[in-house]
């Protein structure tokens, strides 16, 4: 143990070394940026901004062989703060026709009107916070409002089995933003009524970990989130960028001796992972739009817990069925990478390639002790289609389960209809420390709007 006053050279010299960078810091973007951005480290903030034109420029190369094979001509941009990589945006004038700048914070509105007023008709800037769109979801539903409408008024509309309606871009390290994506797509609501748009975003190793990882990952990190998000979404990396050149800038993480998900928040902690996802466009040939929701609660229910054993738990909903999965007389669809050119060896630790779905991937040698950690997503549709395709399943108590679940939704927010009350699920609110959303509070802001 050091000495007492050891101890204090060494706290006072640690804290000038901390007041020295943010010295630095400030000095370096002081009048670019508000000093919020500028004087707090945060754990996981949910918004963040590209901080110099140096890292836009970089991002800018790692998108352009992406970039290149879209047809899209309207993109929206997330919280572009300076206007960095909007001027990267700006330069494909015979790309990009229209352009979206939405921004959460009033400090910088008054620069990025003045990108309006010299591009009036290809430039469009709005004041709103897509980041936490599911909160204006629950407002609205409160009270009837307009308020989605109005935050998605500029965005083309386009039916979900066409091209995509356009390309957002943009750094989010809010996992309830996520979770909003998947209620978007299964209940048909919000910015996926609009079309199916792709998403480019830079994002916390952990989420996106989280999202794509495979069954061999463990029981912590492999979740109903992470099969739900797979059927639904072709997902792809693409690029490791520093943590550092974005703000607000990164607490450091303290990893307890014995944490469970120690391995996953000491996976590259000093970068954001740059990717892209984009709704499945046959999502509906998977599984119909009505069925959406059933399949949604079928994955959710099964997977309160990973262990949970297929049979006994299918038997509950329709029993004797356990024979009909053991003595499975068909084949399997074989599945394929999304992307042939992406490398699986390139790919972060724990992450996994996307592939194509299907509902005719069987789990070979399905038995009673089978769980359903077990499944890859495909084989969870597969079981799904299987489910939905017997007799009994109009008539059996998962469809008043449903229902039952459904009902108690009706007055709660976003935040909970992706996570219902009696989920075991450890949730990347644990694994990223994010505060989860009070509904009593988010009631009260609905009814002061």
């Amino acid at each position: 143990m050091l000495p007492l006053r050891s101890s204090w050279r060494f706290a006072r010299g640690f804290a000038s070394a901390s007041s020295k960078a943010k010295r630095d810091l400030l000095a370096r973007y002081s009048g670019e940026y508000p000093d919020k951005l500028l004087s707090k480290k945060q754990k996981t903030p949910t918004h963040m901004y590209v901080a110099n034109a140096e890292t836009a420029e970089r991002i800018a190369q790692y998108l352009e062989p992406h970039l290149q094979q879209t047809s899209c001509d309207t993109v929206l941009e997330l919280n572009p703060g300076v206007g960095h990589f909007t001027k990267h945006l700006l330069d494909r004038e015979s790309q990009f026709r229209k352009i979206i700048l939405l921004e959460s914070m009033e400090y910088f509105m008054p620069r990025l009107h003045e990108l309006h007023t010299l591009y009036p008709e290809r430039v469009k800037v709005r004041q709103g916070d897509l980041v936490n769109i599911w909160k204006l979801v629950f407002m609205d539903k409160m009270d009837n409002g307009m308020r989605v409408a109005e935050l998605l008024h500029d965005v083309p509309q386009r039916p979900y089995t066409d091209d995509i309606n356009m390309l957002v871009f943009g750094a989010v390290g809010s996992y309830s933003f996520f979770k909003h994506l998947i209620n978007s797509l299964i209940f048909q609501t919000s910015l996926y009524t609009m079309g199916r748009c792709e998403m480019i975003l830079a994002m916390p190793p952990p989420i996106y970990i989280h999202l794509t990882c495979d069954n061999d990952v463990g029981y912590l990190i492999y979740r109903s989130t992470t099969v739900l998000f797979q059927i639904l979404f072709e997902h792809r990396f693409i690029a490791k960028v520093p943590r550092e050149d974005f703000l607000p800038l990164q607490a450091e993480y303290k990893l307890t001796k014995n944490s469970k998900l120690g391995k996953v928040r000491s996976v590259n902690p000093e970068y954001l992972y740059l990717v892209k996802f984009v709704p499945r466009r046959n999502l509906h040939e998977l599984c119909p739009p009505q069925d959406l929701v059933a399949l949604w609660f079928f994955i959710k229910q099964n997977y309160v817990s990973r262990r949970n054993r297929i049979i006994p738990n299918l038997e509950k909903w329709v029993p004797g069925c356990g024979p009909r999965l053991i003595i499975n007389p068909h084949a399997s669809e074989p599945i394929t990478p999304t992307y042939p050119d992406e490398s699986p060896q390139q790919l972060p630790q724990y992450t996994t390639q996307s592939t194509t779905m299907s509902n005719r991937d069987y789990y070979p040698g399905i038995n009673i002790y089978t769980q359903f950690g077990d499944l890859r997503p495909s084989q969870m549709l597969t079981l799904f289609t299987q489910f939905r395709q017997w007799p009994e399943y109009q008539e059996s108590s998962f469809l008043a389960s449903m229902e039952n679940a459904l009902l108690k939704l009706e007055t709660v927010n976003d935040e909970d209809v992706v996570t219902l009350p009696e989920e075991d699920d450890i949730g990347a609110e644990e694994l990223l420390d994010e505060a989860k959303p009070n509904p009593a509070t988010d009631r009260q802001k609905a009814k002061a709007a």
